[in-house]
């Protein structure tokens, strides 16, 4: 029984690439020293022009703490295959940043795509604006490992939704441009210090776990969870919204 379900488990991680994904692009880029300012003002200036709808909005961050502190993140979300067939893409907004904006950058990285896992997400609303911070948790899986980790989210997800989660969760993974055993979570927030909570019950997530799932259970999953990520494969990291910027 345990194996069947773990067979199924794994039948629903291909279904996340196999039908009809939403699409996500990020990059990060470093402005010279002591162009910051004029880096915020020309790109502010470049989404005006041309990110100025829903439907081609770029939303930018800045890392605030580890190895890639004060770089700028650009978020580009929501898309699917139909935005990479579209070969009517904006030149001129290609050529404006380069001429206007990139002069004050002095390194980026390339873009990543991630795969949304739906599946594994919470209160995700594309309607909600963007939050003024993020939290954003690394997660490197061992080949092999997948059926661990995703039994943890799915299974998180359920009892989200059942004991009524106010906090906000995203699940992702690296499509291109990356490890693509890399996933990232990510829990947006507007204020520090203000803890999520359970609307329909007191009680912790450990303990509404094992309530659904089964004596231990949290425990158990919890270990093989662990156990299912590579030593090093684990890091967290905060960033802020630009509000100049978006």
């Amino acid at each position: 029984m345990k194996k069947l379900f773990f067979l199924l488990l794994m039948g629903l991680t291909l279904s996340l690439q196999a039908q009809d994904p939403e699409i996500w692009q990020t990059y990060r880029m470093k402005a010279k020293q002591g162009q910051s300012d004029a880096f915020e003002k020309a790109a502010a200036k470049k989404n005006k022009l041309f990110n100025n709808t829903p439907e081609n909005a770029i939303i930018t961050y800045q890392v605030m703490d580890g190895k890639d502190q004060g770089m700028y993140e650009r978020i580009v979300g929501y898309k699917d295959w139909d935005f990479y067939n579209d070969e009517s893409k904006n030149e001129k907004e290609y050529a404006y940043w380069a001429e206007n904006v990139a002069p004050f950058v002095e390194e980026s990285t390339g873009w990543t795509v991630w795969f949304r896992a739906k599946e594994a997400c919470h209160n995700w609303n594309p309607e909600s604006k963007p939050a003024k911070h993020l939290r954003r948790m690394v997660r490197i899986v061992k080949p092999g490992g997948e059926a661990a980790f995703w039994n943890v989210h799915f299974r998180m997800k359920q009892v989200y939704e059942k004991y009524g989660w106010t906090g906000v969760k995203g699940l992702f993974r690296v499509a291109s441009g990356g490890n693509t055993n890399m996933f990232i979570i990510v829990s947006p927030f507007d204020t520090f210090g203000e803890e999520s909570k359970f609307e329909k019950s007191d009680k912790n997530l450990a303990a509404l776990y094992n309530e659904m799932f089964g004596y231990q259970a949290w425990q158990t999953d919890l270990k093989a969870y662990n156990e299912a990520l590579v030593d090093w494969g684990r890091s967290e990291e905060r960033l802020t919204l630009v509000k100049s910027m978006n």
